[in-house]
């Protein structure tokens, strides 16, 4: 009878203690026997506080709109050595992240296989941002099998525990599904909605106001399968995840921009939760151009985003060469390319808070000296020189992206620099001189492109002037314009130069053929100055930009054009629309001039002067 007694008085101090409460902190003793944590000043918790949602931003205590840059962790159970003390220091001090992705996979030896151990790993990893002041975004890391129902239970479990432990701190952000994905059927968003709205309340129980992350179908890729139904919460943000060196289809990392920018327009959050330069399997080599142009497109819509992986694995996703874990040395030595790379886009620019938009202009210094010559003359073979910083050639290497020249077989002209002026003399045949400025990192959608242009009295010949990203052979390689379809155009203006004018023509689409139509006003002297001003919007949606104190309406996919302060129009507007050959949203980043088709060689023009701002927050 005693035992009996004594049993129920166990029980009933159990059910007293454990009733429910979801207050946010203990009360009484409890409180009192609780851990005062100072939270590292001018940490990016310490000036942000906790997080919310604004329309599809993140949004500070302030309500500034923000972006936080952080790392992921590679899986616990693979990689967990890599996480003590001296590294997590270096990662959150000296690399500066503002949010860690912690990423707890459910199989493959993880949390399922010992969910105490892993439980309380994350657990610490979480305490360890706090007091560093950094944001933890805890990651319920489903792969395989990526179809989230099949863990439905177990995220049940796993998120009460974490929502009722950490919710009163204010720097955990829920990722509660990696990257939906079945290998026998396809994962849709109404699978995913389902799980989602069986562990949301869960969490909005404990936690009513943090950040929560759904994943999207394909692996965390589709945003935009989202609108129209999204989660009946508050503060839910959903996933895009992307490897820049993917290359499944034409235009890939393009198209995937557009599913992010689609679902943004749409009233759709979305946070890049794992990102990485190589391919979707974290490894082979690194496209660091395209990394740098996804980083540029985050950056002009507050996106946030982890990079995968803060680890010593083997593959090339991994910041740090194999053996480094867990006692280093965290020295530079020991860095792979991804991981000096990353190291980089954490630090610069410094962290925004303001909500404002950082400033980035670009200008191509030809007199800076760094080339190897002034004149490039033609022979009897095709000569291709390109410049980058640290492997200069014929002319001189901008800071940011690289110069090439094209002197066509026979062309019986070539290129003069002089003073900060590049003089081209068009080819006598149908291949042209080309010269042309690619991969310029940073620039953006929406661009002001600024140059000075020249046709010193020319009298014979066709010079194109086109505008456009990086990706395209017109920018990239030996290609010659043409009427087919070319990747990578954005805009472009065809000189049939003759004796009385430069007869200047836009390049723009008829149907399925791509044809050239005359200005309305000729503007474009042959035989003084041009100074060039192009507007371009590569966006799906009117923009707003300033010009002599004036706000101007740039349509979606358009670009405006002023030579000599005066706006070039065709069929009465200035509105003029870009050829389509570039993917929506990806950046300007590309610039060519080319000459052919000169009797005699008698075209030579001049270029100079060559800038690029970005019009976003302008």
């Amino acid at each position: 009878m005693m035992k009996t007694l004594n049993l129920l008085s166990l029980l009933l101090v159990v059910f007293m203690s454990c009733k429910g409460d979801k207050s946010v902190k203990p009360d009484g003793e409890d409180q009192k026997k609780e851990e005062v944590v100072s939270i590292r000043k001018g940490s990016p918790f310490d000036i942000n506080g906790r997080l919310k949602l604004a329309g599809t931003n993140i949004v500070n205590q302030k309500g500034a709109a923000i972006q936080l840059r952080g790392m992921s962790t590679h899986g616990l159970q693979y990689r967990g050595n890599c996480y003590n003390e001296t590294s997590l220091n270096l990662l959150m001090h000296g690399w500066g992240i503002d949010v860690l992705r912690i990423s707890m996979y459910i199989q493959e030896g993880g949390y399922e296989k010992d969910p105490v151990y892993f439980t309380k790993f994350v657990d610490d990893l979480v305490e360890k941002c706090y007091k560093e002041g950094v944001y933890a975004l805890v990651d319920f890391h489903m792969l395989d099998p990526g179809d989230p129902n099949y863990n439905t239970e177990r995220a049940k479990v796993f998120f009460e525990h974490m929502s009722k432990k950490h919710a009163s701190k204010g720097n955990v952000i829920y990722e509660i599904c990696n990257e939906p994905n079945n290998k026998q059927y396809e994962v849709t968003w109404p699978m995913i909605k389902n799980y989602a709205d069986q562990i949301v309340p869960i969490i909005r129980n404990n936690d009513p106001q943090s950040i929560i992350i759904v994943g999207t179908p394909e692996h965390a890729s589709r945003p935009d399968l989202v609108i129209g139904n999204k989660l009946a919460f508050e503060n839910i943000m959903y996933t895009m995840h992307f490897y820049a060196a993917d290359k499944w289809s034409a235009n890939h990392q393009g198209r995937r921009m557009g599913y992010v920018s689609k679902a943004i327009a749409n009233g759709v959050p979305v946070f890049v939760t794992e990102f990485g330069t190589q391919d979707g399997w974290g490894d082979g080599a690194n496209d660091f151009v395209m990394s740098a142009k996804w980083m540029k497109f985050m950056e002009e819509r507050k996106i946030s985003w982890c990079n995968w992986n803060y680890s010593d694995s083997p593959l090339t996703g991994a910041a740090w060469k194999t053996g480094t874990c867990p006692n280093g040395p965290w020295s530079e030595e020991n860095l792979k390319e991804a991981g000096k790379w990353i190291r980089t886009q954490l630090s610069t620019p410094v962290d925004n808070w303001t909500g404002n938009y950082l400033p980035w202009n670009w200008e191509y210094n030809l007199a800076s000296g760094t080339g190897s010559g002034t004149s490039l003359t033609a022979t009897s073979a095709v000569q291709v020189s390109e410049s980058k910083v640290g492997t200069p050639g014929f002319l001189p290497y901008p800071a940011i992206g690289a110069a090439r020249t094209v002197v066509a077989a026979n062309a019986g002209a070539g290129f003069n620099l002089n003073n900060g002026v590049l003089t081209i003399g068009a080819s006598n045949g149908a291949a042209p001189n080309k010269f042309s400025l690619y991969d310029i990192a940073g620039s953006s959608t929406l661009v002001n492109l600024s140059f000075k242009l020249s046709f010193n009295n020319s009298v014979s010949g066709t010079a194109i002037l086109a505008i456009g990203g990086g990706d395209g052979n017109l920018f990239k390689a030996n290609d010659a314009y043409s009427n087919s379809k070319q990747e990578g155009l954005f805009a472009a203006i065809r000189f049939l130069v003759g004796t009385n004018s430069s007869n200047a023509q836009y390049r723009y689409l008829d149907g399925s053929s791509y044809v050239h139509r005359s200005h309305d006003v000729d503007v474009f002297p042959r035989t003084s100055d041009l100074n060039f001003e192009v507007y371009c919007n590569n966006t799906g949606n009117p923009r707003v930009y300033k010009k002599d104190g004036v706000d101007y309406t740039l349509p979606a996919a358009s670009f405006h054009m002023y030579v000599n302060g005066t706006a070039v129009k065709y069929s009465g507007s200035q509105n003029i629309a870009s050829t389509g050959e570039l993917l929506p949203y990806m950046p300007i980043d590309a610039f060519m001039v080319s000459g052919a088709s000169s009797t005699g060689n008698t075209l030579n023009f001049s270029v100079s002067n060559i800038k690029i701002k970005s019009l976003i927050g302008n």
